[in-house]
């Protein structure tokens, strides 16, 4: 049997940014594989990057649009009193600053459980991590506060049973779950990184971004990997 950390989570009002939205922060339904890895190497005070597999699955309130806002410049653009409403400075040079207002999509209550396979020499580490945080971890954006209402340690195992979906989740479109004919909206999700000879983090070609279905709840799948509660386990 593999074990896995379980972790029983809520957040209020959150974004998990979809990287092509600019004008409009336009939100994935659950965090991403990289946000969720992110907040446990955080958790963990991992300096370098720690392999680990990850399952996600939530239900929500929908979601809604609210404002906020903006400040935008670049280096490119000289400061202008009757165009811009800020400047920064930079040694003896001023950079305009434009104030504006701009519109971010959060989802509403998130109920989430996932769950996270870390190497085995990682396990009692990321475990007693998110049982006891240094400091408030959050998802999405930093003030989007994580509340960890539940975590341990679970073993998985492959059932032979028919199991029902109890919360929305991601599951790999290259993984060993069979969806069959049902059709359901994929997303490309960033999920590892590696350090460039420049210092600059990138995606990995192998591993770095994942397929997947997004599966409604209320359906059923057959013979899945299954927790110690029966929920489905979909790993990427």
């Amino acid at each position: 049997m593999e074990r896995a950390i379980r972790i029983e989570c809520f957040q209020n009002l959150v974004n998990y940014r979809k990287p092509s939205s600019f004008l409009i922060k336009e939100t994935f339904p659950l965090p991403p594989y990289s946000t969720v890895i992110g907040m446990i190497h955080a958790a963990c005070g991992f300096k370098e990057y720690h392999p680990m597999k990850v399952s996600i699955q939530g239900i929500n309130s929908g979601t809604v649009s609210e404002l906020y806002t903006r400040y935008s410049f670049n280096f490119d653009t000289k400061y202008e009193a009757g165009r811009h409403q800020f400047s920064v400075s930079d040694g003896n040079k001023e950079y305009g600053v434009f104030k504006g207002i701009a519109h971010v999509e959060l989802v509403c209550c998130n109920n989430m459980v996932i769950h996270v396979v870390p190497e085995e020499k990682d396990f009692d580490t990321v475990l007693e991590a998110v049982l006891n945080p240094p400091r408030y971890l959050s998802l999405g954006r930093h003030e989007d506060l994580l509340d960890i209402q539940k975590a341990e340690a679970v073993e998985l195992e492959y059932t032979e049973d028919e199991v029902a979906v109890k919360r929305d989740i991601y599951i790999p479109v290259d993984g060993d779950i069979d969806i069959g004919n049902i059709s359901t909206t994929t997303y490309l999700l960033n999920k590892e990184y590696e350090i460039s000879k420049q210092g600059l983090r990138r995606w990995k070609t192998n591993g770095g971004k994942v397929k997947v279905y997004y599966f409604p709840h209320g359906l059923r799948l057959s013979e899945p990997l299954v927790d110690s509660y029966g929920d489905i386990v979909a790993l990427a």
